[in-house]
C-alpha cells in the first residue's frame, strides 16, 4: 500500500486552498458572466457583425474558466494522488484521470463557450468548429479510457481482497 499524507495525516491545507480558491473563482466568475447576461442591450448585435455581446461576454468567460480549468488540473491531480490509500499503480491511474478529465471538460467548455460567438463568424463552415473541437477532444478520451483499461486488473484485485478478505489465500482447504 502506498499513502500520500503530509506529517499530521491529512491532505496538504495549501493545496487544497490553492485548488478550491481557482474552483471557487470559476464558479463565480461564471455567476458574474450570467448576471451581465441579464443586463438591458447585451442581446444586441456587436456592430459589423452576426455576434451579440452576450455571446462576447460568453466567450470570454468560458476562455478564463477553460484557462481556470487547466491551471488547476495539475493541481486536482497532485490532490487525489495525496488523498488516495491503495496500491501505487491505482493511485497513478486515479490521479491521472482526475487530470484527464479536467482537460477534456476544458475542451467542452471552450466548445460550447465559443460556439456562440465562432459559429456565426465562420457561417456554413460550422462543422468545422466541431471537427476541431473533437480532435482536440478525441486524445483526452483515449488517454481517459487507456487508463480506465489500466485499471481494471488492479482494482478488481483490490476489491476482490477487500472484499473477500486476503486471509482466504492463506487459509487451507480444510479450514472453514
Amino acid at each position: 500500500m502506498i499513502t500520500h499524507d503530509s506529517s499530521d495525516g491529512t491532505v496538504e491545507r495549501e493545496t487544497v486552498r490553492a485548488v478550491s480558491k481557482i474552483l471557487l473563482g470559476a464558479g463565480s466568475l461564471v455567476f458574474v458572466a450570467y448576471l451581465l447576461t441579464l443586463l438591458p442591450g447585451v442581446g444586441r448585435l456587436v456592430p459589423r457583425t452576426p455576434v451579440t455581446f452576450a455571446a462576447l461576454i460568453g466567450s470570454v468567460v468560458s476562455l478564463a474558466v477553460v484557462a481556470l480549468l487547466l491551471s488547476v488540473a495539475p493541481r486536482l491531480a497532485a490532490l487525489a494522488r495525496m488523498s488516495l490509500d491503495g496500491p501505487a499503480d491505482i493511485v497513478e491511474n486515479a490521479a491521472s484521470l482526475v487530470y484527464w478529465l479536467t482537460v477534456l471538460a476544458a475542451v467542452l467548455i471552450a466548445h460550447a463557450g465559443l460556439s456562440g460567438t465562432v459559429r456565426p463568424l465562420v457561417g456554413g463552415v460550422g462543422w468545422l468548429y466541431d471537427l476541431v473541437f473533437l480532435l482536440l477532444a478525441l486524445p483526452a478520451v483515449a488517454i481517459v479510457a487507456a487508463r480506465l483499461y489500466a485499471s481494471l486488473d488492479p482494482t478488481a484485485e483490490l476489491l476482490a481482497d477487500r472484499v473477500a478478505g486476503r486471509n482466504e489465500s492463506a487459509a487451507g482447504p480444510d479450514d472453514p
